[in-house]
């Protein structure tokens, strides 16, 4: 079995390995955006008349995501899971703030799922940004709306297996509509946490943490830039403002996170066990 140590950030040395990526500059584009969709169409009840849609049951195409975004109110069964953490996005908001959006770790290493067992999802939860595929809202332009949006290269999506998208009429079929309220639903839970990691930076609750894993073979991997809930300063908050984010759910929410960090082992011991298999 592995081992672990989780401290504070310190100054910056060297790696003997690269981590999370957490380092490289696109990390967090890459983290954020995920390369998950290779061919994003706007869906088109024209263009895509005869499209079908099979499950989602290979997890393959999640095989190079090492963190994966997910919105606050996932964090309870996520955090069960995986270590639910935090990461600079790289933007600014209108006012010149920094953003910050939460993940579910899912490797250790930069491109390295450790939730796969073949093209299998091995673990109880499935974050919605993986469940919503091959599906994404994004802007369209010359609409204030956003659009609906396929991955036209995923081998779900044909004209011969699977259920359709569209009636004989161009109207949406059951499986289209479903999956557009999902789509609805995250991207308002979406929103609902922006305001969460607003409220947290706003009351400077953050701190940027690192983990260093030392693996059976005596392998390190180094885990940094990624921030957390600063206990301290959550304790020491104004009576009044722990009543305010306790009934806005969000004190829930952070616990939820700080509970998680305790699977950061569990993906130590799952990279112990690659690690094993391949020296077999």
């Amino acid at each position: 079995m592995g081992r672990l140590a989780l401290r504070g950030r310190r100054p910056r040395r060297q790696a003997r390995r690269q981590g999370a990526g957490i380092e490289d500059p696109d990390w967090r584009t890459r983290l954020i955006h995920s390369a998950l969709y290779r061919d994003p169409q706007l869906l088109d009840s024209a263009l895509h008349r005869h499209k079908k849609l099979k499950p989602l049951e290979d997890f393959s195409i999640t095989s190079n995501m090492h963190a994966v975004f997910l919105a606050a109110a996932e964090f309870p069964n996520a955090g069960l899971e995986f270590p639910v953490i935090f990461v600079n996005t790289g933007e600014r908001t209108a006012d010149g703030k920094p953003m910050v959006a939460p993940v579910a770790l899912l490797g250790l290493v930069a491109n390295e799922n450790l939730q796969l067992n073949g093209t299998r999802w091995d673990a109880r939860y499935v974050p919605a940004f993986i469940r919503r595929f091959p599906f994404l809202t994004a802007g369209v332009q010359g609409s204030a709306a956003p659009g609906v949006f396929v991955d036209a290269a995923w081998k779900g999506f044909s004209d011969t297996e699977g259920e359709a998208l569209f009636d004989a009429d161009g109207k949406p079929t059951e499986v289209l509509a479903n999956a557009v309220q999902f789509l609805q639903r995250f991207d308002e839970e979406q929103q609902r946490t922006r305001l969460f990691c607003s409220r947290i930076l706003e009351l400077d609750l953050l701190k940027e943490m690192q983990a260093d894993a030392t693996l059976p073979n005596g392998e390190t991997l180094k885990v940094e830039g990624f921030l957390l809930v600063d206990e301290t300063k959550l304790r020491d908050l104004p009576d009044a403002v722990v009543v305010e984010l306790h009934r806005s759910g969000m004190l829930g929410m952070m616990h939820s996170h700080l509970m998680s960090l305790g699977n950061v082992q569990r993906l130590v011991e799952r990279k112990a066990m690659r690690v094993a298999a391949t020296m077999a």
